[in-house]
């Protein structure tokens, strides 16, 4: 397993089918064990073998070590704040959350930061989902994850014209890279389900620089 063979991956139509789905019924829950859970179904009917959270691991295949995340665009607000404080020093604010000295909070990139430098998998996945709730009746609003705060976020940055969170979460992983160099492929899947979303995937994979 290597990033460009899960990269083949999600843009199967199985893939694309299961997220466009998921994107649906699992729309009032964070979607990335749903995720993780959608690859091993198809890798099952690929005929890989593979173990689920395995020694703390969310994917275990081929011998290879995968680890997922999943935010919003909208966490990219918190992380550009993040980058600004802690950019130029990433392991002094590792360190500084070890020591108790800065809490995880709803902080990101202290998460992305263990599951790359700390768990040192071999494939890093980040999802980042955009989504369009702007036709969703109000009523239905309530039962979307977060759709308070992603309404806000996308007064100011529309739905598919403004892609400046994208900068930032590539930011990050250029910073990321000084710490862990990796081959990085970039995908994106749009989904029309019960309103417009794109999932923008960010593939690091490490095992090419190990």
């Amino acid at each position: 397993m290597n990033a460009a063979m899960l990269q083949g991956i999600l843009r199967s139509t199985e893939f694309k089918h299961g997220l466009e789905e998921i994107s649906c019924y699992l729309a009032s829950i964070m979607q990335e064990r749903p995720i993780v859970y959608l690859l091993a179904k198809c890798l099952r009917s690929r005929g890989y073998k593979f173990e689920l959270e395995k020694g703390r691991c969310d994917l275990f295949v081929n011998e290879k070590r995968l680890e997922f995340k999943f935010n919003y665009d909208r966490a990219a607000v918190g992380l550009k704040k993040e980058l600004a404080v802690h950019g130029n020093n990433l392991k002094k604010m590792w360190k500084a959350i070890q020591n108790k000295k800065l809490s995880k909070g709803w902080r990101v990139m202290p998460g992305i930061f263990k599951d790359v430098c700390v768990k040192q998998p071999h494939i890093f996945v980040w999802v980042v989902c955009s989504r369009d709730l702007s036709k969703v009746p109000p009523a239905d609003l309530e039962r979307i994850c977060r759709s308070r705060e992603q309404c806000k976020f996308n007064k100011l940055h529309p739905h598919g014209t403004d892609l400046t969170f994208l900068t930032v979460i590539d930011s990050f992983l250029d910073k990321l890279q000084k710490e862990r160099p990796c081959d990085v492929l970039k995908d994106e899947i749009a989904t029309k389900g019960d309103f417009p979303s794109v999932y923008h995937f960010r593939i690091c994979d490490f095992s090419a620089k190990s």
